[in-house]
């Protein structure tokens, strides 16, 4: 069904609907031969057809329009384009296609902005796909995406507002996004091969401008972006466009779908290089012993040889029966330390998911806690206390194992406190458990550039979105290997620092959502910062001169310390490390570097003419761009 008081005669451009689908039948049908043999291009639902003189000029094909409305195949007559006026509703709409087709080649197929409008839809796209597959033909479908950025935010806040024309045509029957729309062509036979998507970031369900949901510079509307953008990369396509070629018919129809799967409760993500295959067997006989096996367990072999992977696999296999049936090993042969995490979350079946390294122990009441938590505190981030104990590798009778010595030691608290944990990392990574929805709904991974304390960086950012839920129970020991190998040993100092100081300015960049409580902490801060600083000026007024300067040598020290973190930053920014052949070039002609160890020795003057030096450079303002495109995702963030 179409609106009778919009006519949907829509001039071809480029940029829009047309001008997309006809590059992508450019990309996929332009140079095929048909060794003289007529061919024609099928346009379905074609409306006034105002892609019939490009296409045809492009193709080299004849156009055949299909419609029901007879002002558009008027038009298309009139300009000299055959038309056939069809009821896409009715049956055997296979046989009526080949009747109108005759002895002809179909070339390509094409139904732009139709499908949304139509009550038997699926039985179409059925239709084309079979036409499709007797002619080999490529077919091009597009559709209104309703999970555009403007509708769900409205929606969020009980908008729907149809509308005459747009995503919500108010004549819209079936309502799509990406993954309905891949569905529904699946089903009926139809597998896209490519896509070229109109994108608006203003559609035209942007109104009320004034909504801070959709106001591009409020803070609701830059926490609402960040979110959904990093879902899928869809939240600004207004229309779809895809193009497909026939094949199997999936079974499953596209709207049956699970509301509630069955799952384990908790999946377990080991990550293990196959050297100390001793702390695995433990972690396997820890896990043996607990008092709830609702649980999974991946086995995330990074970078194992054939002996190492042989042994982990001899260890899995001595697991009592019903646990090895719990096991999975998963072979992760790239990346860094931190992919093994990325697959193994991604292959998780359980309602939550917990890393734990082969070297971790779990107590028995490991998992039964997190359950605990889950039922008082569904979809919140799970954390337990751990305690941590030193050990080293022995030897006895020619065999490896690990003895302890030191005692338990508990140096971490029994609360998340945020506050705290934007200094650093107080939760050791087997203490905590994350919801799946976080990953698997929202998207939000690990950081795989970040090489070091990748736990803490994503911890923070789950803890923003989630919440943390703690118990005080201590349910795990976290065995610290002092000087033998470890991560601590795999990676020198100045990469723990580099990362520790990306981490922050990921903080500082991105939108953090306090939990209740938080302003209350902050205010007690600042009023201990200013009975502080009423304190010490007090003391000073009291004190020789000699304490002035002093204290003015101190704040000047400040003045430098602050300075130089700023060159810190800069020097380590993206925009700097991708100019640097520039800058190497530069020093090639006699150029003196800018270097963080130049700085030392800086006063306040030079320091701040060093970082005016750095944002007046050709580096910085080549990277402008960057910048700005940053800054723009930034704001989708």
């Amino acid at each position: 069904m179409l609106n009778p008081n919009i006519s949907y005669d829509n001039a071809y451009a480029h940029t829009n609907v047309y001008g997309h689908a006809l590059e992508l039948l450019k990309r996929h049908v332009s140079g095929v031969r048909y060794d003289g043999k007529a061919v024609i291009h099928l346009d379905v639902g074609c409306g006034y057809g105002r892609i019939a003189e490009p296409l045809t000029e492009a193709l080299g094909v004849a156009y055949v329009g299909v419609d029901l409305e007879g002002a558009g195949l008027a038009s298309l007559a009139g300009r000299g384009y055959e038309t056939h006026k069809l009821d896409l509703s009715k049956p055997n709409l296979l046989e009526s296609f080949r009747e109108l087709v005759g002895e002809r080649i179909v070339g390509s197929i094409s139904m732009l902005d139709t499908l949304e409008h139509l009550q038997e839809g699926q039985q179409v796209l059925e239709a084309l796909s079979d036409l499709a597959a007797q002619h080999s033909s490529f077919t091009v479908i597009s559709v209104p995406n309703v999970a555009h950025r403007d509708v769900g935010f409205k929606l969020a806040f009980g908008l729907w507002d149809y509308t005459e024309d747009g995503l919500l045509d108010h004549t819209h029957v079936r309502l799509f996004n990406d993954s309905y729309l891949e569905r529904a062509l699946r089903h009926a036979g139809l597998h896209s091969t490519d896509s070229y998507d109109v994108r608006a970031a203003l559609s035209d369900q942007h109104f009320p401008k004034t909504h801070p949901a959709l106001s591009q510079a409020t803070v609701l509307h830059r926490l609402m972006s960040s979110l959904r953008s990093g879902v899928d990369a869809h939240a600004d396509v207004q229309q779809f466009v895809r193009i497909c070629v026939a094949g199997p018919k999936i079974a499953k129809p596209p709207f049956a779908y699970e509301r509630a799967e069955k799952r384990p409760f908790l999946s377990i993500v080991t990550r293990t290089q196959g050297k100390r295959i001793q702390s695995l067997v433990e972690v396997f006989t820890c896990l043996a012993g607990q008092s709830s096996r609702d649980f999974e367990v991946l086995i995330m072999g990074h970078k194992l040889t054939l002996e190492r992977q042989i042994a982990v696999e001899r260890a899995i296999e001595d697991t009592p029966a019903w646990l090895r049936a719990k096991i999975r090993l998963i072979l992760v042969n790239a990346g860094s330390r931190t992919r093994p995490l990325n697959e193994g979350f991604l292959a998780a079946q359980g309602e939550y998911i917990s890393t734990l390294d082969d070297d971790d122990i779990p107590m028995a009441h490991w998992v039964e806690t997190f359950q605990k938590l889950a039922a008082t505190n569904p979809g919140r981030l799970l954390r337990s206390v751990v305690v941590r104990q030193n050990v080293t590798n022995v030897e006895v009778l020619k065999r490896t194992g690990i003895r302890a010595v030191g005692p338990l030691e508990k140096l971490y608290p029994s609360e998340f406190k945020f506050l705290d944990n934007l200094l650093g990392n107080f939760t050791p990574n087997l203490g905590v458990a994350f919801p799946r929805g976080v990953f698997h709904d929202l998207h939000v991974k690990f950081d795989e550039d970040i090489t070091t304390a990748e736990d803490w960086d994503y911890i923070m950012r789950v803890a923003t979105i989630a919440g943390v839920a703690c118990s005080p129970s201590i349910t795990s020991v976290y065995q610290w290997w002092g000087s033998e190998h470890s991560s601590r040993t795999d990676h020198p100092d100045h990469e723990w620092r580099d990362n520790y100081h990306r981490i922050l300015q990921k903080m500082d960049r991105d939108m953090v959502l306090f939990p209740p409580g938080t302003a209350r902490e902050i205010r007690l801060i600042l009023e201990e910062r200013d009975e502080l600083e009423r304190q010490t000026t007090a003391q000073i007024q009291l004190q020789p001169d000699g304490l002035q300067r002093e204290l003015d040598q101190l704040r000047l020290e400040l003045q430098k310390t602050v300075k130089r973190s700023q060159v810190s930053e800069l020097l380590h920014s993206t925009s700097w490390r991708l100019t640097g052949p520039l800058r190497l070039l530069g020093r090639l002609k006699g150029g003196k570097p800018v270097s963080f160890a130049n700085c030392q020795n800086m006063d306040v003057a030079e320091l701040d003419e060093t970082i005016e030096k750095i944002y007046s450079s050709r580096s910085w303002r080549i990277t402008a761009a960057l910048r700005a495109m940053n800054f723009s995702r930034e704001r989708e963030h």
